[in-house]
């Protein structure tokens, strides 16, 4: 599945976060993939090269994410490639069931028979993912957790989605297992990634109506923010990579926070 659209990211302080989830629900609807009310959780596995070349946007990866995906307690995974260019967003996405993602996934350590079998075996819905994990030399690096607020809408034809994620935590990856939030998952290793809460206004082609409404309502500050470099940031990976993707600095009463890890 490919899909390709306009993503503008913004960060808020909780108290701004809790207006424009009012906001939302009062002119948009609630996700229909939300579990309960109109929020979920997700669990991201992020790849990278053993130089980071992604975190440093560099070398062949560059600017595009590969990630495996896991909504709320589901037994299927998403595998997914994403690249963004002056806001436009293009993505890349299969889904599967859970161990037969897997057993490709873990596979991929074993390149010269997997290849072997590759030459005889029937094509695989994901086949496209684990060929350009393999020719970029991709490995699990970090999972990324948070809970997302979702509503979305239609006008004049237009898809319109607005998101808030919150509770953004971070965690080592464990090889290729991908995290979930049932009972027995282990949260003991996540670490607060930023205080703040990260919206996303996704449409296409021109920006809609009720989406300038918010912006002129509300104080929302133009910003960038990459989930995955927060991520690789609470693990000190590399202390020169700043969280904020902006020019703009942090605000003042959070500046003292950034180098803080906080325990989920």
């Amino acid at each position: 599945m490919n899909d390709k659209r306009i993503e503008l990211k913004y960060q808020l302080d909780p108290s701004l976060a809790l207006e424009v989830k009012q906001w939302a629900r009062q002119h948009l609807t609630a996700d229909p993939h939300c579990e309960t009310g109109d929020s979920y959780d997700v669990n991201t596995l992020y790849l990278d090269t053993p130089q980071l070349d992604l975190f440093h946007q560099t070398g062949v990866i560059g600017r595009r994410k590969y990630r495996v995906r896991r909504y709320g307690c589901e037994a299927q995974l998403w595998l997914e490639s994403k690249s963004k260019k002056k806001n436009e967003v293009q993505k890349t996405r299969s889904v599967g069931p859970e161990q037969e993602v897997l057993q490709a996934l873990i596979g991929l350590d074993d390149i010269p028979a997997q290849k072997d079998n590759d030459s005889t075996s029937t094509p695989w819905f994901g086949d496209w993912f684990c060929d350009q994990a393999t020719e970029r030399q991709l490995r699990p690096t970090t999972h990324v957790h948070y809970r997302r607020f979702a509503r979305m809408n239609t006008e004049q034809g237009q898809s319109m989605r607005l998101t808030i994620d919150s509770q953004l935590h971070a965690s080592p990856a464990t090889e290729w297992e991908v995290a979930s939030e049932d009972a027995s998952s282990d949260r003991s290793q996540r670490v607060k990634a930023t205080p703040l809460e990260i919206l996303e206004l996704k449409f296409h082609r021109i920006m809609p109506h009720r989406f300038k409404e918010l912006l002129r309502e509300f104080p929302i500050p133009v910003t960038g923010f990459s989930k995955y470099r927060a991520a690789i940031r609470c693990w000190n990976l590399d202390q020169t990579i700043s969280i904020f993707d902006s020019t703009n600095t942090s605000p003042a009463n959070l500046r003292s926070n950034q180098e803080t890890l906080t325990h989920a």
